[in-house]
């Protein structure tokens, strides 16, 4: 399934909490999409999935779009 988080409304850190517990919802396979505000620093997003073992794609750099997935486990 695909979702949708919209989070150019908030500031650090909130906008990494939220998408922290989007994913924890998640199922294998599931894609979140995220829409940052322009205060949100990608590489933050990046270092997290990366603990997490998570696909992120930035979908749009400009538009500040992340596409994040959980991998099978």
């Amino acid at each position: 399934m695909e979702y949708q988080l919209d989070t150019r409304e908030y500031r650090c850190p909130l906008p990494l909490l939220m998408t922290k517990n989007a994913v924890n919802t998640l199922a294998p396979n599931d894609v979140l999409t995220v829409w940052l505000a322009a205060e949100s620093d990608i590489d933050d997003f990046r270092l997290f999935c990366e603990a997490q073992q998570l696909f992120i794609d930035v979908v749009d750099q400009a538009q500040r779009i992340l596409k994040i997935k959980k991998k099978c486990e």
